[in-house]
């Protein structure tokens, strides 16, 4: 048995958490152990999308505007 974890939820999820542990009868330790090993069991993937050339040239633009003073600083 390993180490006893912490764990914090955000405070819409700890209610349904509490909900579901009520509606269920399982255990909370049990809940988070059944949870992270489906999702560590599960392929997760990220999804590259190429970015217009047009989208990318105006938002570094305005990147280069809102953060003049720093690049400034580096020059």
């Amino acid at each position: 048995m390993g180490l006893p974890k912490t764990v914090r939820f955000e405070e819409d999820l700890e209610q349904k958490v509490e909900e579901y542990i009520e509606a269920n009868g399982v255990k909370f330790s049990q809940l988070v152990n059944m949870a992270v090993a489906k999702f560590i069991s599960e392929p997760q993937t990220i999804h590259l999308a190429p970015v217009k050339t047009e989208a990318f040239v105006d938002q570094a633009k305005k990147a280069f505007k809102k953060h003049k003073d720093a690049m400034d600083k580096l020059k």
